[in-house]
């Protein structure tokens, strides 16, 4: 039986090391990855600047696992929850009725991003709601794997708990 796509959706903050960070683990682990047809990184305008070097290294990182996600990207603006809310239902309503199920990576995002996302997902195909931690914060700013795995747990919210090896 062939499992519906994953519609990945990751939430960006003051730091693109764990959106991208999170994106690897999940690649290099995740169960499903193969399934990962799209990806979407939301953030606030104050970090929009980070967008293109996020999207260039999901990008590198999906083609060393042979996958081509289409990748876009959504700016809202600064302390904008009731946007951020309507805009996530909108992705997920179509994302559902596109037959997807959806990936959430909340390590990175804005309380008010996450809050808006959580609600609206809970309607909606999930495959997994992520956190990645890091135990240690001599090792900010720097690639997965420069990182000790034991320092960078991940927590897949729904279950199927997963430790940082």
């Amino acid at each position: 039986m062939k499992m519906s796509p994953i519609a990945y959706v990751a939430l960006l903050g003051r730091s693109p090391w764990a959106t991208v960070n999170t994106y690897y683990k999940v690649m290099k682990e995740g169960k499903g990855k193969r399934d990962i047809r799209r990806v979407y990184v939301f953030t606030e305008e104050r970090y929009r600047r980070s967008l293109p070097r996020v999207v260039r290294a999901v990008q590198t990182i999906s083609e060393a696992y042979n996958l081509r996600p289409s990748i876009e990207t959504v700016v809202i603006p600064d302390y904008g929850f009731f946007e951020a809310d309507r805009r996530f239902k909108e992705l997920f309503t179509k994302l559902g009725a596109e037959g997807y199920r959806i990936g959430l990576d909340i390590t990175s995002g804005r309380k008010a991003l996450v809050a808006a996302a959580i609600v609206q997902i809970r309607e909606f195909p999930v495959s997994f709601i992520v956190y990645m931690g890091l135990l240690d914060m001599d090792f900010p700013d720097r690639p997965y794997m420069m990182i000790p795995t034991h320092m960078q747990p991940i927590k897949n919210f729904l279950g199927e708990e997963r430790n940082g090896s």
